[in-house]
């Protein structure tokens, strides 16, 4: 399934977030992780879920979604919620992962998990409903370290 021009990537930009690299670019930053949970369906809002951890030690988590017209929510993080996600993407050596194989337009929904240090950026797309290594390790790291991060909000 190729998805590299979908929907999916350009959620980030239409809710008003700046590119993940750039953010990833900015003064101070160690890194920066970004998860967009799609909805195919159209049941549940999409969201853009973001955490910018900097050299000073602030890790805030963005979160916002698609069609509300608020601010986006602002979360302040410890190092300690989010070590075992960085630890379970190492373990998995993400960098190297490729999106999540035999997806197709009927899997919903669908994950986008970027990570950018510097000038380097790596996604995947991964089907959370699918829970194949190497690939179900890191959406239950996900699950247990940023749960703000997949609240979903239904239509209305």
């Amino acid at each position: 399934m190729n998805l590299q021009h979908s929907e999916i990537y350009q959620l980030p930009a239409r809710l008003g977030l700046i590119d993940l690299a750039a953010a990833a670019r900015g003064s101070g930053v160690i890194t920066a992780l970004q998860v967009v949970v799609y909805h195919g369906q159209r049941q549940l809002r999409h969201s853009v879920a973001r955490v910018v951890e900097t050299h000073l030690g602030a890790i805030e988590l963005v979160v916002a979604y698609e069609g509300v017209d608020l601010s986006p929510l602002r979360i302040a993080m410890s190092r300690d919620q989010l070590e075992p996600l960085h630890k379970a993407l190492d373990a998995v050596r993400f960098s190297r992962l490729r999106d999540q194989p035999g997806l197709t337009s009927d899997d919903w929904p669908l994950w986008l998990v970027q990570r950018a240090t510097g000038s380097h950026l790596h996604g995947i797309i991964l089907a959370p409903d699918k829970p194949e290594l190497p690939y179900a390790r890191i959406v239950n790291a996900i699950d247990a370290c940023l749960p703000a991060a997949l609240r979903e909000l239904p239509l209305r």
